[in-house]
């Protein structure tokens, strides 16, 4: 199909999915938002059931040491009277429409990394705040009163960690795709003072980590108050809706699902996310030798250091290399088309909804994951990088190497997992709070 055919194409989706959010947002704005009442404010361990009712949340992932190795429980798999402490905390803002088995394979890469927070690092949880109300990823994108909502559960979480650890515990917050939009509205109600976000909470956050950010490019973060640092991870090549979904709908405004149809939205000019371009007025970080020298900084002058608490990082370029055809991708925006979904979800590790058998996915599945473990953890943990290079290499899909209009990608052959692909998250019972041992 030529260029043109497939702006045609490209057009027409844009149209039908208008018409289908113009007939679905109307209805997601009379959903009541859920009402979060005073949370938990016992002391000591919780019981898998007692942490989802403390923190609002229907999944977690649990991180203990097994023989020197990291290992993720997940909530599935822990006994029901197993003892959790929940003194180290990372909270997970999920992307539109996300299943809650796609968080848990997220959370696991993290739980699975080298690293965690600078003291008890051997240890934490992750929650997730599950803000969506529908299964369309874009309809999601809009819905403004569920991503409100949602910032108030997270608000609650962040004042239920307070209440039972204080200054003593450790929570980060990470926020992928429209999440990301949840946490900015959660801390904008924080910054303006008002009690019932719980600002003496929202000071008490260790770091801040945007993937795939659904945040406008030329919007202001407001985390300088956090005890670490705020970064925004920057892909050029993220090609999706919620880069536009600051253009749509823009902070403190109703979405306008037409402007779905203008000519720049389809073109995605300019680049109206920060998940493509950054955030305009924050620095843009290259090589681990910088966060460096900032740590060396910090040490002897902390207001210079505070100029880059906030910054932006690029995804290595090679993060995606290859479209659905299983050919390189060229730098121009019909990538938004054949290769929306993988050029997003590498930010998190695996591809829509968990679904990391994707004929177009696999194919980058271990580069991904690599990425989480080795360059999103030390961000979410550390507020800083320690490297921007992976070692996994995407294989292409196309046998010949030529730039043929053959999906590739989607035939029989590709294997289930590419060489080099980490550990599987690992599923094993964790009885009365200490772990079974392995088999």
């Amino acid at each position: 199909m030529n260029l043109q055919g497939c702006q045609k194409l490209s057009v027409l989706a844009m149209v039908t999915v208008a018409v289908m959010l113009l007939a679905g947002c109307k209805a997601a704005e009379t959903r009541p938002a859920p009402r979060i009442e005073d949370q938990r404010t016992a002391v000591g361990a919780l019981t898998p059931a007692a942490l989802r009712e403390a923190y609002h949340t229907p999944a977690f992932v649990v991180r203990v040491v097994r023989d020197g190795a990291h290992v993720a429980f997940q909530d599935t798999a822990i006994a029901a009277d197993s003892q959790l402490d929940d003194t180290n905390l990372l909270i997970y803002a999920e992307g539109s429409a996300d299943s809650l088995d796609g968080f848990r394979h997220t959370a696991a890469l993290l739980a699975e990394s080298r690293y965690g927070f600078a003291t008890q690092s051997d240890q934490f949880i992750i929650v997730v705040v599950k803000w969506s109300q529908g299964i369309n990823p874009i309809a999601e994108h809009l819905n403004r009163p569920a991503q409100e909502a949602g910032a108030v559960v997270l608000a609650g979480m962040l004042r239920t960690h307070w209440q039972r650890h204080g200054a003593a515990g450790h929570v980060s917050l990470v926020g992928f795709s429209a999440g990301t939009r949840v946490i900015q509205i959660a801390d904008d109600g924080a910054q303006s003072g008002d009690p019932k976000w719980h600002p003496e909470a929202f000071a008490a956050i260790d770091n801040v980590v945007f993937l795939g950010s659904s945040v406008g490019y030329t919007e202001e973060m407001h985390f300088g108050a956090i005890r670490g640092r705020f970064v925004n991870f920057v892909n050029p090549r993220d090609s999706h809706f919620g880069d536009r979904a600051a253009y749509i709908a823009p902070a403190g405004t109703a979405a306008n699902p037409l402007k779905l149809l203008n000519q720049a939205t389809l073109q995605r000019r300019p680049r109206y996310g920060a998940s493509a371009t950054g955030f305009q007025n924050l620095a843009t970080l290259t090589t681990a030798a910088q966060f460096d020298a900032l740590d060396l900084l910090a040490r002897t002058s902390s207001e210079a250091c505070g100029c880059f608490r906030m910054v932006n990082v690029p995804v290595p370029m090679t993060l995606v290399a290859y479209n659905v055809f299983g050919s390189p991708l060229l730098d121009d925006d019909m990538d938004d088309y054949v290769n929306m979904a993988p050029n997003h979800y590498v930010m998190v590790g695996r591809g829509p909804g968990g679904n990391n058998e994707m004929p177009d996915f696999k194919q980058y599945r271990a580069m991904a994951e690599e990425f989480v473990r080795n360059l999103v953890a030390p961000a979410v943990f550390r507020g800083r990088l320690y490297q921007f290079d992976l070692k996994s290499l995407p294989k292409g899909a196309n046998p010949l190497g030529l730039p043929l209009p053959v999906p590739w990608a989607i035939l029989p052959g590709m294997p289930d997992k590419p060489a080099g692909a980490g550990n599987e998250p690992k599923e094993q019972a964790l009885p009365g709070g200490a772990p079974a041992p392995q088999k």
